[in-house]
């Protein structure tokens, strides 16, 4: 397989499993949704700088050695549940909160922590680094030059936030806004609670 053929085999796996509902896209729908379109961006940059984080270490040969870590793997996994369930916590409070929820005022300050939430979920989920062994493993060759690889990793992160900034932008246009105001306390729970039940699934698969 040549290398253009290599990378574009890459870009399409990546891409079906940026769309695949996860931890990374739930924890961007809700910054989004409830914080607009910057909140979105920067957490969706968050997860990308963790994707960054993931394929270092795996194409340096370290992933081989934690997915081979139980102990590790394990704390990891409990640390990311953990952080998940906080999110779907404080998402589901934010539901039963007197205050209009959807009043910018409210998320002035915590749209700072938006990059930061998608950064550590990203980095707290060891599945992570399954995913990327088994991804270069597959395509990709020794005979690889550094600059080659620099492409992929740069192409990963570029088709993983190209697809955020498409549903960032169809999530908050005008049309599909309004609908969302009318069920916004709906909408958090659904998404809080979708984090809580991800979090604790994976604290219970690591832990059995």
């Amino acid at each position: 397989m040549g290398f253009t053929s290599a990378l574009l085999s890459i870009l399409a796996i990546h891409l079906m499993a940026s769309i695949s509902p996860g931890p990374d896209f739930v924890v961007v729908s809700q910054k989004t949704l409830f914080q607009g379109r910057k909140a979105g961006i920067l957490c969706g940059s968050g997860v990308c700088i963790g994707l960054l984080f993931h394929m270092s270490y795996s194409l340096s040969g370290l992933a081989t050695i934690l997915a081979h870590s139980t102990l590790f793997s394990q704390g990891i996994g409990i640390l990311g549940g953990s952080y998940l369930i906080y999110l779907g916590y404080k998402s589901i409070k934010n539901s039963f909160s007197k205050k209009n929820i959807v009043n910018d005022t409210i998320y002035t300050n915590s749209k700072s922590s938006a990059f930061l939430s998608g950064l550590i979920v990203n980095i707290l989920n060891p599945k992570a680094a399954i995913y990327f062994i088994s991804l270069f493993s597959i395509i990709i060759k020794p005979s690889m030059n550094i600059e080659q690889l620099i492409l992929i990793v740069i192409s990963i992160m570029a088709v993983q936030m190209a697809w955020y900034l498409t549903f960032i932008y169809l999530v908050t246009v005008p049309m599909f806004k309004e609908k969302f105001d009318n069920n916004v306390y709906l909408i958090d729970r659904i998404l809080g609670s979708l984090m809580s039940i991800m979090g604790l699934y994976m604290i219970i698969s690591y832990i059995f």
